[in-house]
């Protein structure tokens, strides 16, 4: 069982990377140069085909964890006229090491060792035949996910021997939900991370010694449930810059850091304030029906992912260094 609350979408783009040298560089090229592929038929149903069979077959073993193509075959489909492929995914960590018992009878233990611990992920694809940028949207619970797993053979299958490397993904943020977070929420905290040492605090060689590798760290937050809009961030930020603590002016710390709160959803997200931008993640919960296991309804998901993908094709995007 997941937690609603925590299921997340998340968004990359992949670009095809070509050998040195080699003049092409296209998805329509990559899959005219795949094996197996027939150029007289529909180039996208045939990458599609390709694609399902190669994670229809059974479990892919991707270090601790394995997936598969959902067996329900209305599961998963593709779109060649606007060249989307989407679908679910079944899978999660091996057991190995793990077992399972009754709730009622913790006597006896089933040993997990060759099964696999099955969570649902939804995956969306869009790759122009005419580009070398396509789009990958994956949904995760929380911290569990098989993203990392899934991404491993979208980047296999677009290595082609001689032509192309395999792709780098790079994460990305939909402007339309960086701005429905920034726009409605209140700012619960900033940090700055300074230069100066704990160890210089103080004489006491004990703590010195202890501590001499540690940061300092200045925390700012509201007392009780004071809201500071995000609106007001370059003010704080300039008054706090111009403070010192230990001779150490606060403008030169290493690192500067903002937190807001979302009022509605009560999400808290944190950025850089030298970046002056939001990075939330795409939460779910309140967008998309979700039952109370936590599984999305992924017809409402592929129609969600519709409209980001509107949004993310008129360059209303922003990249983010990690999610």
């Amino acid at each position: 069982m997941n937690n609603p609350e925590s299921v997340k979408l998340e968004v990359y783009t992949i670009a095809l990377k070509p050998v040195v040298g080699y003049e092409n560089n296209s998805f329509e090229d990559l899959i005219l140069n795949t094996p197996g592929v027939i150029p007289e038929n529909n180039l996208f149903t045939e990458f599609y085909q390709l694609f399902v069979n190669h994670i229809d077959l059974g479990y892919t073993e991707v270090r601790s964890k394995a997936f598969t193509l959902s067996t329900n075959v209305n599961d998963y489909n593709h779109d060649p006229a606007n060249e989307i492929i989407w679908g679910v995914l079944k899978g999660g960590p091996k057991g190995s090491g793990k077992s399972k018992a009754l709730l009622n009878n913790r006597e006896e233990e089933e040993d997990l060792g060759g099964n696999v611990i099955n969570d649902k992920y939804f995956f969306y694809l869009y790759f122009p035949l005419d580009s070398n940028f396509g789009y990958l949207f994956f949904q995760i619970y929380g911290a569990e996910s098989i993203r990392k797993e899934f991404i491993q053979h979208i980047r296999d299958l677009f290595k082609i021997g001689g032509k192309y490397n395999k792709p780098e993904p790079s994460a990305i943020l939909p402007n339309s939900i960086r701005d429905e977070f920034k726009n409605n929420s209140k700012v619960v905290g900033l940090s700055y991370i300074t230069r100066t040492l704990s160890s210089s605090l103080t004489q006491d060689p004990e703590f010195s010694n202890l501590c001499r590798e540690y940061n300092i760290e200045i925390s700012f937050k509201p007392k009780g449930d004071h809201n500071i809009s995000p609106q007001r961030i370059n003010l704080l930020n300039r008054v706090i810059s111009s403070l010192n603590f230990n001779n150490f002016p606060l403008s030169r710390s290493i690192s500067r850091k903002v937190s807001l709160q979302n009022l509605t959803s009560k999400k808290t997200s944190t950025f850089e304030l030298d970046t002056n931008d939001v990075m939330p993640r795409i939460y779910l919960h309140g967008k998309i029906p979700i039952d109370v296991n936590g599984t999305p309804d992924f017809p409402s998901l592929k129609l969600f992912c519709d409209d980001l993908l509107r949004e993310i094709i008129g360059g209303q995007y922003t990249r983010i260094s990690r999610l």
